[in-house]
């Protein structure tokens, strides 16, 4: 009886081993990506062609991480202008986006964004953007929910912004003023 208690433990641990192997192989060939699996079979196809293709490959890798080594540079973050608060937005042609020339911002959080002016009257809104000095968001363009029209005048107005990152006009209180006014050609 114990004999064949031995052989049966004997073959547990066999085929625990043999799977473990097939596992962990399949898990080196699931996380090694596709280049690696096309460097192997170049070697297994081309015989010394492929030597001399990986070692080319080996010196590129070697001058690539010599550049990765170095300190990387953090990315600029753009720098609200935040003051009195002004926008120049130059007459421009009808579409989907504004153009903003220049703009200093009365909040460091906020929208910025486009009106329907008619007869010195706000009306419908055209489309917003956040700009944030925590962020670094400091837009150049205002994108549009609705093109603009040729002949009709707009005015750029800013929000304050509730917290929440999301435009809604119900939360994010507009700044009383009318920082630019533009017409659509």
């Amino acid at each position: 009886m114990a004999a064949e208690e031995t052989q049966q433990d004997g073959s547990k641990t066999l085929v625990s081993f043999v799977v473990g192997l097939l596992i962990g192989g399949m898990l080196v060939w699931a996380f090694s990506g596709p280049a690696d699996h096309a460097d192997h079979d170049d070697e297994n196809m081309n015989g010394d062609a492929a030597m001399s293709e990986d070692m080319d490959t080996n010196e590129e890798s070697d001058e690539a991480s010599e550049t990765t080594d170095q300190t990387p540079s953090t990315p600029e973050v753009a720098t609200l202008p935040v003051g009195d608060g002004s926008v120049v937005a130059n007459d421009q042609a009808a579409g989907m986006s504004v153009v903003l020339e220049q703009a200093t911002y009365p909040i460091n959080e906020g929208w910025i964004g486009v009106r329907d002016l008619n007869n010195g009257q706000l009306s419908f809104i055209k489309g917003v953007v956040r700009f944030s000095a925590a962020a670094g968001l400091v837009p150049q363009n205002i994108a549009l929910q609705y093109p603009t029209q040729p002949g009709q005048e707009y005015a750029v107005v800013m929000f304050s912004d509730n917290g929440d990152n999301v435009f809604n006009p119900a939360g994010d209180v507009q700044i009383d003023q009318i920082f630019a006014t533009f017409t659509a050609q």
